[in-house]
């Protein structure tokens, strides 16, 4: 997967005349799902280990339960922390945060990292690629992009091809500045659905969302797959365990 921002910005942090090649350290993007107020705690610490760029997403996580669906209050408020990480603060933040935060407890929060394409502004080098298909990735997460108020159907969806939950995202078109290295624009009344699972569970429930919700279609939405490297938090599914996968998300 490919992230292209403004070159030369890129050239005047990163291009000197010491150094001719200039490289973002950024080997993954890690994630952090807590509840709605945590979030800024979670940053505090991760600034302790390190991290010196962030993002917070507001989103609400889905809860399976058949009492709170008939009660209607199957929604928990979310905060969703974004943090740019070499691959060795990445490791740190898993492990740190884990801990801090007790991510090993239900509900708690959860933690992913996705890999990320690493710069160098040498044309002649060759980059970095990221294969879906490739072992070291046994997670996946699979994001979908679709009109405000279609993301519990996307997670319906998803839930009947086997995901355990999600987290929807609520776009507004505001919170992230116009030069930030990560150049997704969210247009205003959308909803961004975060689905983490099994890679062999991927292809099915992404097809289940995508016939669901008629993707296919002109502007009814997208969705995609990407590698997950590292996970904490999420609960251990035992009948899965037993078929080689170890974990399920429940957020």
């Amino acid at each position: 997967m490919y992230y292209y921002g403004n070159i030369n910005r890129l050239k005047q942090l990163f291009y000197s005349k010491k150094n001719r090649i200039g490289v973002i350290i950024i080997d993954t993007l890690f994630f952090t799902i807590v509840n709605r107020g945590k979030a800024n705690t979670v940053l505090r610490k991760a600034k302790e280990c390190g991290a010196t760029e962030a993002t917070i997403f507001l989103g609400e996580g889905t809860v399976q339960s058949k009492l709170l669906d008939k009660l209607g209050i199957n929604e928990i408020h979310k905060e969703i922390l974004m943090v740019s990480a070499s691959k060795e603060l990445n490791d740190k933040l898993h492990q740190v945060l884990s801990e801090t935060f007790s991510f090993t407890k239900r509900n708690k929060g959860i933690a992913f990292s996705i890999p990320f394409k690493r710069w160098t502004l040498d044309n002649n080098k060759r980059n970095q690629k990221v294969n879906l298909d490739d072992d070291q990735y046994n997670m996946c997460c699979i994001i979908t992009i679709v009109d405000k108020g279609r993301g519990r159907d996307c997670i319906n969806a998803a839930r009947a091809a086997g995901a355990k939950g999600g987290t929807v995202i609520h776009g507004h078109g505001a919170g992230v500045p116009t030069d930030y290295y990560f150049p997704l624009l969210i247009e205003p009344k959308k909803d961004t659905v975060m689905i983490i699972t099994a890679k062999n569970k991927a292809t099915s429930i992404s097809e289940k969302i995508i016939n669901d919700l008629g993707l296919d279609k002109p502007g009814n939405g997208i969705t995609f797959i990407l590698p997950v490297g590292r996970t904490s938090g999420l609960i251990e599914n035992r009948s899965e365990e037993r078929k080689g996968v170890a974990y399920e998300s429940t957020f």
